[in-house]
């Protein structure tokens, strides 16, 4: 009994320490133990595609059997064998003296596995967590070992659904994580749209974990007139927050195709937001409209409880544009801080999330003090070296464990576009 407890207890790290990296190293490891302690040949049929998939094969530790598992591997269980009506069944299936060879189905040379394994004993179970069926356990014994008996069942039962548990656990996750990355797909765009004349980059680092997804937003855009850039962040994190982010990032965009006034853009944001229930969660953005006018490109600005960009110019002069204004989704009527500048050649225009100036080193001094001198110390570098080389110097300084979401977008004005 002491042994038997073991061995459950040692299958079950293997598991936790597996699964949710790869399924497929954990069946093989967990075979593999299983295969050492109960002296057998362990066979993992897993359901793949609408039909049992022979995932792993594990036997005695030496190069002949190892040649052998890889031959018994490669076939998938046939209907009627024993592990195929076991999964379809439910049903654990114990042939104390196997005495048909054909137990186990054909090898592609039409032997019998359970001959090519030299088996003479046969314990099947499926792998099964209660509710779904993901497959059958199957251990064989050669001659000259214990048969196995009803006192085996179950201990292998329990290793079975051990193993389903694991494996519905695993897909869960993945199917998470699957989501997010779609999530997340919807609020970063693949690639930064170019605005004629200009030159743009972005740097988004998560501190979400792989299920999860932020609420920070990035967008250029064409629009009335002219083209947008957008910069924004949502509280909270997970699904939710990924839904309110997406239908922020989007509302944006559509609204400054019908109005170029990045104030009203954010004002029909906040107007959306109070009208749909999200929850409690708000958005705090800036929106910018730009246009060539007699050789510069002019900026209009509107912040709604974001941070204020920085206009970095060529020789390193600083400037921290106007943030402020409400948040979107909590006051009806709420006003953006707006300004206008004109952005010469060489300007740099840097828009974040607060997960940038948050960033905190062992002085407990947070990266919002040291901003404008870390990009005067990068004035004149194209944006793709400047938000890289910013990103570096949070993350040395924090040792890499960020607060929030840290997003940023450098936009660098070139000479107007014929």
């Amino acid at each position: 009994m002491t042994r038997r407890l073991d061995l459950v207890m040692a299958a079950t790290r293997i598991l936790l320490e597996n699964i949710t990296y790869s399924e497929p190293v954990a069946l093989q490891r967990y075979a593999r133990q299983l295969a050492r302690e109960l002296t057998a040949w362990v066979i993992v049929d897993v359901e793949g595609g609408q039909r049992l998939r022979r995932q792993h094969v594990s036997g005695p530790e030496d190069q002949r059997s190892e040649k052998l598992a890889n031959a018994v591997a490669a076939v998938d269980p046939e209907p009627g064998s024993g592990p195929y009506q076991v999964h379809e069944s439910g049903s654990t299936l114990l042939i104390a003296h196997a005495e048909d060879p054909g137990a186990l189905g054909n090898g592609p040379d039409g032997i019998p596995l359970l001959m090519q394994l030299g088996a003479t004993s046969v314990l099947s179970v499926p792998l099964s967590d209660g509710e779904h069926a993901y497959g059958a356990l199957t251990l064989a014994r050669w001659a000259g070992h214990p048969h196995f008996e009803i006192a085996d069942v179950g201990l292998v039962e329990e290793l079975g659904e051990q193993l389903a548990l694991a494996i519905r656990v695993d897909r869960m996750f993945r199917h998470r994580v699957d989501i997010a990355d779609a999530l997340q797909t919807s609020l970063l765009p693949r690639q930064v749209r170019q605005v004629p004349g200009t030159e743009i980059a972005a740097e988004h680092v998560s501190v979400a974990s792989a299920a999860e997804t932020g609420g920070d937003f990035y967008d250029v855009y064409p629009s009335r007139d002219g083209w947008g850039v957008a910069i924004g962040d949502v509280c909270g994190k997970g699904p939710d927050t990924a839904a309110v982010t997406a239908a922020a990032r989007h509302a944006i965009r559509a609204l400054a195709h019908l109005d170029a006034d990045p104030a009203a853009v954010l004002r029909g944001i906040n107007d959306i937001m109070l009208a749909e229930d999200f929850g409690g969660r708000f958005v705090t953005a800036d929106a910018g409209h730009l246009d060539w006018r007699d050789g510069r490109l002019h900026l209009s600005l509107a912040s709604a409880g974001h941070p204020g960009p920085v206009l970095l110019r060529p020789d390193g002069r600083t400037q921290v544009l106007d943030g402020g204004g409400l948040p979107l989704g909590i006051f009806p009527d709420a006003e953006p801080a707006t300004q206008d500048v004109d952005l010469e050649t060489g300007d740099l225009l840097f828009l974040y999330t607060d997960g940038l100036t948050s960033a905190c080193g062992p002085d407990l001094v947070q990266f919002e003090e040291r901003l404008t001198d870390a990009l005067a110390a990068l004035a004149g570098e194209p944006p793709a070296v400047l938000v890289s080389r910013v990103r570096d110097v949070v993350l040395e300084l924090c040792g890499s464990e960020l607060r929030d979401d840290m997003t940023m977008l450098a936009l660098k004005v070139g000479d107007r576009p014929s």
